[in-house]
This record gives C-alpha cells, structure tokens and sequence, in this order.
C-alpha cells in the first residue's frame, strides 16, 4: 500500500514540473523561414549578397544581439557577419534602439558573397548561388520579456534586389523580333522640361540571355549611373538592353543587335521627351566594348560620348590576331574616321588575357591618324587590375574623373 502512495506522489509532482515547463514555454517563441529576407547589392564585381532581415512579431532590443546569434549560410558556405541591429523597418542601414527587424549586414567581400556562379563552357554567368539558410542559435529576448528560441538552419523566403528592381523591365517588340532591356528613369524634382542625359550600357558575353536581369548584375557598369551620387548631380536615363546567348560567342557584332538598340533608342526620344538628344552616352565592357566601338562606327552622329571598356574595334571582314591568349582585331581606317570628333576615353589593363590591349591601342592610334583629337586611353599596368586583369571596368567605373568628364560631354 505504502509503494501506491510513493508511486502515486511521484507521479503527482513529475507532472507538476511538467506543467511549470508549458507555463515557460508559453513565452517562448520561434521564427519561421517565412519572416526571412535576403537583401543583394550590385558592386564592381557583380551582385552579392549584402544582409539577411529577419521580422519577428515581438519588438528586440539592439544592444542585447551579438553577431554569433546569428549564421548564415550559402549552401554549405559559411557568410560573414559584418554587424547585427534592430531597426524599425525592414531596410539595411538604419539601425534603431529597439525594433521587430533584426539586420543581419554581411561581408560583401568575402569569397561566398558572389550570387553569380560562371559557366565556363557556355561562357555565361547564372544567378544560382541563392540556396540561403539562416539558424537562430542563441535565444534572443524581446522587449516585454519573451523569449525567440534558436532555431535549426530556415531557408529564405524573400530575395529583395533593390538594385534591380530600380530599373523598369521592358520587351521591345519590332515585328518577329525582340529584345528585353532595363531602364532607369530619373527620379527627379525638375519640370518635364529640363533634358536629362541618356546612358546606355552593353554587357558583355557573360550576361547574355533572355531573362532581363544578368546585365544589370554581372558588373556595376548601370548601377553606377543610376546610384545616388550621379542622380544627385546628373539625373539621367540609363539603358541596358540584354542579348541572347549563343555558341559562337559572337554577342554584339551581330549587325541585328546594335540596329535594334537604336531603335530602342529612337523610341525612348520619342515617348521621354525630356532626354537630351545632344548627350547620349554609351558605355560597354569586354564584348559590349567592343559593341561601344561597333555603335560608334554604326552611328557616329548620335553620341555626345563613349566609354568602351577592354574591347576593340570590330571589323566583319577582319580576322582575329591572337596576341598570347588574347585576341582583337586590327581597327578599320574608314570606321576610325568616323569616330574622330567623338570624346572617346577607353580603358583596358596592359596585361588582359581575354581581349589584348593591342586592340585598344591601335584603335586610339586609328582614330588621332585620322585627325581625331578627342580620344584617350587609360592602361593599367600590368598586376594592378588583380586577380583577373580582364574586368577593367572594375576600376574604370570607379574613376570620379570619368565619371565627371563623361557627363560633361555635349554633342
């Protein structure tokens, strides 16, 4: 009888303890992936990804969160957790004392900050580096007291792109034919009436495809025109227009191409009467620089300025001259003749292995013999543009100098 009893008072207090553990876990909380964003930037070498916002329904104090509450991973990459805060919104950058967004900022630089993965047989880029988890490891406790329980690893729900998203997708349609294309519209106080300039941007072989997205991500060449420091001065227009890929490689020296950008051109004249037809600028990097050099040749009245970046001259009845690994092709003196009252300031590394400086060069020579007086080259010395001397345009576009000569340029 004496056993009942003990088995019976155990019994009795097993579940005492176990109720007092519901009552805790009654302000014990967790976070589902569906409150997890992945917020990506468009730096000098293409988009990465930038932080992780986590919403949560309860508010969270900023000085109670450490940077080791918190992992993120690619895959099964580690990212790098910069700094971590509150904020009231759920934007990067505004940190608050309190806040339901916890601000996870990561190193844009570190080797797994890349969304863009490079195939090397179709020699294109993919956006497929996204598969990212984030796992809550430590508790995190709200302000009213509650409690955020760690979590296992949760896959994002939202991508935000505000880079992207900046810029309106659009189809042009010319009969049987199309192209996709991006365009950034100023944002700007001034009436209708004051002219705005108009950039256009040529990818280059790695952003060919039909989704209307990898030409503004595989370099910062159309954000560099749409971020805040040149709105703020130089509100413009920016164009990107995006190509289809293909197993030749030939991108921009298909005539078709660069035809159907002027007409696009043509289009937008016509329906933003606001763009400055005396300051049309166009820039391009690797194959889109060498399409800079073919649409200054193609049309030589139209642009105030260009900008073509580790490219060369094309000529459809020229060969390739290999120099090395690299390769371009010798400038045509007709087509440099036409380019000789055009501002023309390219940019190329002395030692790309992609597209030989000798392009460059000779192109600018073509140009000055036929009395062309407006054109100028940068080359970076050998070992400077690190650790691939192709992509140039990661310091061109980053030159201050440039940038204020480009937009000074009236035809």
């Amino acid at each position: 009888m004496m056993k009942k009893i003990a088995l019976l008072v155990m019994t009795a207090l097993l579940l005492l303890v176990v109720g007092g553990c519901s009552g805790d876990n009654d302000n014990t909380i967790t976070v589902a992936g569906k409150d997890i964003t992945l917020v990506t930037q468009v730096v000098d070498k293409g988009e990465v990804g930038v932080a992780i916002i986590i919403a949560y329904d309860e508010e969270i104090v900023s000085n109670e969160l450490n940077a080791s509450d918190i992992s993120v991973f690619v895959g099964n990459k580690s990212r790098t957790i910069k700094t971590i805060y509150t904020s009231e919104k759920a934007e990067v950058g505004k940190p608050t004392d309190k806040g339901k967004y916890v601000v996870a900022e990561l190193n844009a630089a570190d080797e797994n900050a890349s969304t863009l993965t490079f195939d090397i047989e179709k020699f294109v880029n993919t956006r497929s580096n996204l598969d990212y988890t984030v796992k809550q490891n430590n508790p995190i406790s709200t302000s009213n007291d509650k409690e955020y329980a760690p979590t296992k690893a949760l896959p994002i729900d939202t991508i935000s792109s505000p880079d992207v998203d900046a810029f309106e997708k659009v189809i042009f349609k010319d009969g049987s034919k199309e192209m996709p294309y991006r365009l950034y519209t100023p944002e700007s106080e001034d009436s209708a009436a004051t002219k705005k300039p108009l950039v256009i941007y040529l990818h280059g072989s790695g952003e060919r495809g039909t989704d209307n997205m990898l030409q503004l991500l595989g370099t910062d060449g159309p954000v560099t025109f749409s971020n805040l420091s040149v709105q703020a001065t130089t509100p413009s227009y920016v164009l990107a227009p995006q190509i289809p890929w293909d197993t030749e490689r030939n991108g921009w020296f298909a005539d078709e191409h660069t035809k159907t950008v002027k007409k696009i051109v043509d289009d937008l004249m016509k329906e933003h009467t606001d763009i400055d037809v005396s300051r049309i600028y166009i820039t391009g990097v690797s194959n889109g620089g060498t399409g800079t050099w073919k649409m200054l040749a193609e049309y030589p009245n139209l642009f105030a300025a260009a900008v073509p970046i580790a490219g060369y001259m094309y000529d459809k009845d020229a060969s390739f001259v290999m120099d090395g690994t690299a390769r371009y092709m010798e400038p045509n003196k007709a087509s440099a003749s036409k380019m000789r009252n055009i501002p023309i300031w390219t940019f190329q590394a002395e030692d790309d292995p992609v597209n030989s400086i000798k392009g460059s060069l000779e192109a600018v020579q073509a140009i000055k013999d036929s009395g062309g007086k407006m054109v100028k080259i940068t080359e970076y010395p050998a070992g400077l543009v690190a650790p691939n001397p192709h992509v140039s345009w990661e310091k061109a576009y980053n030159s201050t100098q440039m940038m204020s000569w480009l937009m000074s340029q009236h035809r």
